[in-house]
């Protein structure tokens, strides 16, 4: 059984409305709930809030008209099929009504109660229509960026594996061309070196290829452990003895001292050799006539141990073994280690390539050790050598407790649901990362952009669950892209993350937000921020701003709701809401920093942010940076604190 139709006639002539209603009643097809609306006011906040399935609009409306009503709820974003009815016949005013985005027109007195349904079902089914067209171009869009994303990561892939490849075929080729010349000439008793060194370089290819489909394996979620019970020990001793003549080779010293009772692991042997010997062998090519040590140890577990961003729990029963790689090499730099363990990332990204590699190898190496329940860190300083620190559980077998796997600690996608999207647009790029690397254990897709010109386009196209925006003092054109995503409608239902850093981005402090509209105001987006912060009319709402010229502007949207008690930010009953300009003096006072806890009726804060650079004031840059000193922390304290707020917007289970 279809349900009624809602249609809304807007209408100041009581006469017009009842001749309205009774040709609805005699159409038969389907039955109509009819509400009637007469003034102008209560018309735009209808047709914004309560959304009709039709309206029937007169052009007549006291002092204004209909005209100057459809003009402004479809400037606010009402989509609602409108059908304008009037007493004149001009075709002027059918043509405007038309531009102005009428539905359709009827002459009152002229048309049937069959004409009638008629105009209303067409309008009704072009509506349908075009939301579907629009979320169509949504799909299309989204299948656009990641289709780029595709093709980018593909280039990626070719121009690296391209040069890895062809240094390994070059010598098979070119030795294979040498021992066919002396098989020619009778030489075989010199064929035996060529012949090992072109079964090394099919050992590198086949290295390689056994890289790339360990990565596609990870990537795809099939990557299959083996859990067994071994000596530690033992297979330690196969790993020195491997790699110690690797590591020689550039003349270093090789320091390994076996720790007494390692005993026994629970873990995937193959797995566990392959990522130390990764660890080694990098350090080993990275360090000339230096010194490259392995260092084991086995203590209680801790949470820490597995989860950078859980506590120092202890883990009963499970014990952690930690092996420690050091070298006295070239180290790395801040950005090199950002990108450190993404897949194809290499410390020597020039065109000379001093090092060669796939820059798969700690990528591969990382997701080996979370897949196996434990973490691997790295720390470094250019010229003065790099450690990493693997941390496994003693029993892999176990991992579930910790590694995020439990009901509660899963978000609500279904087992092969896609996972929530969590944008995070900033002028760089570390701070995504940074928060991205953060939250590696938890089943999410971060998407970190760095281009603030895009940044719109892409967060459409998306359609994140949670959108991350950085503020950055020394950029004010960040204030600018809040703004811009704030007035996007198709991004009115995500949530938001606000941070505020320094220049440099060494400190920083998150925005208490509930939500962000752009200015200069709209009444629907505020209306809509409203009814969200503050459901209901049984309470007043207390206003407050730090622009005096905002506050009265917010009065005057949504005071015909009656929910207005007063400018101000009162203590009486009622719900507070706190509208910080962020481009107006004094923004910092309404902004509730950090996560100290809140008092129980604390106001909702909705950051107002411009969508035009021209009206950012010269005055943003030192406001903000007094805030960040005042209350900014370290950046890893900030990526902590971040990372923690992304997990609780985020809906779970």
């Amino acid at each position: 059984m279809h349900e009624p139709v809602d249609v809304l006639i807007v209408d100041d002539d009581e006469d017009d409305v009842i001749l309205a209603g009774d040709l609805l009643g005699d159409i038969t097809a389907g039955e109509y709930r009819v509400r009637w609306i007469q003034s102008y006011q209560d018309a735009v906040h209808a047709l914004v809030t309560t959304a009709p399935d039709v309206c029937l609009l007169d052009y007549r409306l006291e002092a204004r008209t209909g005209l100057d009503l459809l003009r402004e709820v479809r400037g606010l974003g009402c989509d609602v099929p409108i059908i304008f009815l009037t007493g004149q016949t001009e075709r002027e005013l059918d043509v405007e009504a038309m531009h102005a985005g009428a539905d359709d027109f009827l002459i009152k007195g002229s048309f049937t109660a069959r004409e009638l349904e008629r105009a209303i079902r067409y309008a009704i089914e072009r509506a349908a229509t075009g939301a579907a067209q629009r979320r169509l171009t949504e799909e299309l869009r989204l299948m656009q960026v990641q289709a780029q994303r595709s093709s980018q990561a593909k280039s990626t892939f070719l121009a690296n594996m391209s040069h890895e490849f062809r240094t390994p075929l070059n010598a098979i080729l070119g030795y294979s061309d040498m021992l066919i010349d002396q098989a020619r000439a009778g030489e075989f008793d010199a064929i035996e070196d060529d012949l090992n060194r072109i079964r090394a370089a099919g050992n590198h290819l086949l290295a390689l290829v056994t890289d790339i489909l360990d990565l596609s394996r990870i990537e795809a979620g099939r990557l299959s452990l083996a859990p067994e019970r071994y000596q530690l020990a033992a297979l330690l001793r196969e790993v020195v003895d491997a790699i110690a003549p690797l590591i020689h080779r550039n003349g270093n010293r090789f320091v390994y001292a076996p720790a007494d009772e390692l005993g026994e692991m629970v873990a995937d042997a193959t797995r566990a050799r392959q990522i130390l010997f990764n660890l080694l062998s990098n350090a080993g090519k990275f360090t000339r006539k230096g010194v490259v040590s392995l260092a084991v140890t086995r203590r209680e577990a801790r949470l820490s141990d597995f989860n950078q961003r859980a506590g120092d729990q202890p883990i009963e029963g499970i014990e952690c073994v930690e092996f420690t790689v050091a070298d006295s090499g070239i180290g790395m730099t801040p950005r090199q280690m950002e990108r450190l363990f993404e897949p194809f990332s290499q410390v020597d990204d020039t065109g000379g390539r001093r090092f060669g590699g796939s820059g798969l190898g700690l990528a591969i190496s990382r997701r080996l050790a979370r897949a196996m329940g434990g973490e691997l860190r790295a720390r470094s300083e250019i010229g003065r050598g790099s450690s990493f620190r693997l941390s496994l559980p003693s029993d892999i077998t176990a991992a579930a407790r910790w590694r995020g796997l439990t009901p509660e600690r899963r978000f609500a996608t279904g087992e092969r649901g896609q996972l929530p999207i969590v944008f995070v647009l900033g002028p760089t790029d570390g701070f995504g990362r940074a928060l991205r690397d953060q939250l590696a254990d938890v089943q999410l897709d971060i998407v970190v952009e760095a281009d603030l010109r895009r940044g719109v386009k892409l967060a459409r196209a998306l359609g994140p669950t949670l959108i991350a925006v950085e503020l950055n003092v020394g950029a004010p054109a960040t204030l600018v892209t809040l703004g811009q995503l704030a007035r996007e409608p198709s991004l009115q239902e995500a949530g938001l993350l606000v941070y505020l850093v320094d220049e440099p981005a060494q400190f920083g402090c998150l925005l208490a937000a509930d939500g962000v509209v752009s200015a200069p105001l709209q009444a629907l987006q505020l209306q809509r921020a409203v009814e969200r912060l503050s459901p209901g009319t049984s309470r007043p709402l207390h206003l407050w701003s730090n622009s005096a010229g905002l506050l009265q502007q917010a009065s005057e949207m949504i005071r015909h709701t009656g929910r207005i008690a007063a400018p101000t930010s009162g203590t009486g009953e009622g719900h507070e809401l706190h509208l910080v300009h962020l481009a107006a003096p004094g923004a910092s006072w309404g902004l509730a920093v950090g996560h100290a806890p809140a008092r129980k009726d604390a106001p909702a804060v909705v950051l107002v942010a411009p969508d035009d650079p021209r009206a950012v004031p010269r005055t943003f840059a030192a406001e903000m940076r007094a805030l960040v000193e005042q209350a900014g922390i370290p950046r890893d304290a900030l990526v902590r604190e971040a990372g923690a707020a992304v997990v609780a917007k985020v809906p779970r289970e």
